[in-house]
């Protein structure tokens, strides 16, 4: 699927070459596209009011991004890189 970035991730996507792959899976807690495709796929991203030393947390059962209000562009992206590589996913083991 064809991946654009926003003005808001730009620096993420520069520096995260998975990016793209990784944070559909972060945000849904799947690694499979929806049986009616990537556009059927609903996220809603909402502001948190906690601070910019907290990361960016997913509630994949709703597709829900609970975002902190970070004050650059570098800390969202070092924040947001770092919840995603330390996403352990769900696991029945």
């Amino acid at each position: 699927f064809a991946f654009r970035c926003s003005p808001q991730w730009e620096v993420t996507c520069l520096n995260y070459l998975t990016f793209p792959l990784l944070l559909p899976v972060f945000l849904t807690g799947s690694d499979r596209i929806p049986i009616y495709g990537m556009s059927s796929l609903r996220i809603i991203i909402q502001s948190t009011t906690s601070g910019e030393q907290y990361l960016p947390v997913a509630h994949t059962c709703y597709n829900l991004l609970d975002l902190p209000k970070y004050s650059s562009k570098e800390i969202l992206s070092a924040r947001l890189v770092q919840a995603i590589d330390h996403y352990e996913g769900f696991s029945l083991a």
